[in-house]
């Protein structure tokens, strides 16, 4: 974006094809408030992305690249235990397995690797499979608004929430015969 801003000041539009278009057919510049307020618009989206997606934290650079160099592996030292330095170590000098790299997804790499380096695989692929899908979203989603329809508005859905979205079903008959009604019906 800071890109798109300097071009904006040269007059270029060409990452703006639509505005490109419509300035060369009707044959006119924009002033300078214009592409200032263009400019401001495109800081302000930066900025809000940023929010959104802050930098990749550069402690877990080991598990997207294995293979740094050895400043890399002395930074990573720091935040894991010796064993799994060294095992990163181990990867990072093993040919084989730069090819490997290069021919796997980043998941099914540490899968592989996972036999002979356990602990450095698993610590990798707790960082990458926190949610393996969003089938759970997309399904949540739907079941939350069902719940709360006009006549059923509940502000604490969650006990029902995990009730529609857990895969197990259960036994109504032996909750039902679990529970008992010391008080008669009104």
């Amino acid at each position: 974006m800071e890109l798109w801003c300097v071009r904006l000041d040269r007059q270029e539009f060409d990452c703006f094809p639509t505005l490109a278009d419509f300035l060369l057919a009707a044959d006119e510049e924009l002033d300078g408030g214009t592409v200032a307020a263009f400019k401001e618009h495109l800081q302000g989206l930066h900025f809000q992305l940023g929010r959104y997606f802050p930098e990749l934290d550069a402690g877990f650079e080991w598990i997207r690249n294995p293979f740094g160099d050895k400043t890399h592996i002395e930074h990573v030292s720091s935040k894991l235990p010796p064993r799994q330095v060294d095992s990163l170590v181990d990867i990072a000098s093993d040919g084989t397995l730069r090819t490997t790299f290069r021919e796997k997804s980043l998941t099914d790499f540490w899968v592989h690797v996972q036999p002979e380096h356990a602990e450095l695989a698993d610590a990798a692929l707790k960082q990458l499979m926190p949610f393996p899908t969003t089938y759970n979203c997309e399904a949540g989603f739907p079941a939350l608004v069902g719940l709360k329809t006009k006549q059923r508005n509940r502000i604490n859905v969650d006990c029902d929430m995990r009730l529609k979205l857990s895969s197990l079903d259960p036994d109504i008959v032996s909750l039902m015969s679990q529970h008992k009604q010391h008080y008669s019906s009104h």
